[in-house]
């Protein structure tokens, strides 16, 4: 998965002013010869030139400004897209259907999801570990342009009401509150950032339904173009529209116009196999549902397909350790 040139040409600025010697950085990276916008820039490149930013810095909140100090200069497609919808729901419904669009960590290593909650918007953040060192500058990075992206579209702050982060407060927990300005709640057993609903259908200023359509149709195609090789990319929605009954191999190897045999290596092939997607978006579900203390846990587990509370219960603590009480009681 590669990143946008536009986003990196950006970051280089950004860290120029905070002291980087960004000229030494760009020969470490091979990025002197950055002059074109339609450059791709390898995922290990950026990942390799995050890491250098945050030990150049010594900033620990590093990610909490790249997301929230994000410049105009790196609208792409799909922000346009999410500008010129007719409301925030169909906004977010876009921006989430092509969250992998620009690259960097959103769809891939970071999975945002939506959902209303008793009367709150309710975007939760759900991270691979794959991320290591830079996960908190990751996860910070969206939660932060999430606020961004949601002026840019709506032309006024979101009413942030709550944060809940699944790690402990960081040396930069007072920089939180400036940004998101609402309650807050470390070593949470979830990432979610709530807002008032009640903006969800409002019309937005710059709706356009014909660039809907046309920015929809560039970010289709090159979403495509990006991930067409990507089975578990393509394999995830047809799992999310129906958890509790999920298509099984030879149903979903038949959408995906190969074998069982194929869709079975090509997964392999990309470090899954078919029930560690079916396991990880049930998990996701079930943490998101658990949040709604209005669910029965017994109505949430025959949501995701488990005939008894004991199978679901058993479930909940391989994914997360903690059963759906313990992770409900530790939100409340």
């Amino acid at each position: 998965m590669n990143t946008d040139a536009r986003y990196i040409i950006w970051l280089l600025d950004f860290l120029s002013g905070k002291g980087v010697d960004t000229q030494a950085l760009s020969a470490a990276h091979n990025l002197n010869q950055l002059t074109s916008l339609e450059v791709s820039i390898s995922n290990v490149t950026h990942r390799a030139l995050l890491a250098d930013a945050l030990r150049l810095t010594g900033d620990t909140g590093l990610g909490l400004k790249l997301g929230y100090q994000r410049s105009l200069a790196t609208y792409d497609q799909l922000a346009y897209l999410m500008m010129s919808c007719t409301t925030l729901r169909e906004a977010i419904e876009r921006g989430l259907k092509y969250q992998s669009y620009p690259g960097r960590f959103s769809g891939q290593s970071i999975i945002t999801t939506f959902s209303e909650i008793e009367g709150q918007g309710c975007f939760q953040v759900n991270v691979k570990e794959e991320l290591g060192g830079l996960r908190l500058l990751a996860v910070e990075d969206l939660l932060s342009n999430i606020i961004t992206t949601a002026r840019w579209v709506l032309g006024q702050p979101l009413p942030v009401t709550r944060l809940r982060c699944d790690y402990p407060a960081p040396p930069h927990a007072d920089d939180y509150h400036p940004i998101f300005q609402c309650q807050l709640q470390f070593d949470a057993p979830v990432i979610q950032l709530f807002f008032d609903a009640a903006l969800l259908d409002q019309p937005l200023p710059n709706a356009s339904p014909h660039s809907v359509r046309l920015y929809e149709a560039m970010c289709e195609e090159q979403s495509i173009r990006r991930q067409g090789g990507n089975v578990a990319w393509r394999l995830w929605p047809l799992i999310v529209e129906d958890p509790a009954n999920p298509p099984d191999m030879v149903e979903a190897a038949k959408v995906l116009c190969c074998s069982p045999r194929t869709l079975r290596r090509k997964l392999q092939s990309e470090g899954w196999n078919y029930q560690q997607i079916v396991d990880r978006v049930r998990e996701i579900h079930a943490r998101r549902a658990l949040s709604d203390p209005t669910l029965p846990i017994t109505q949430i587990a025959v949501q995701l397909g488990y005939s008894d509370h004991s199978g679901f219960l058993k479930a909940f603590k391989k994914w997360t350790g903690m059963t759906p009480s313990e992770f409900r009681g530790r939100l409340f």
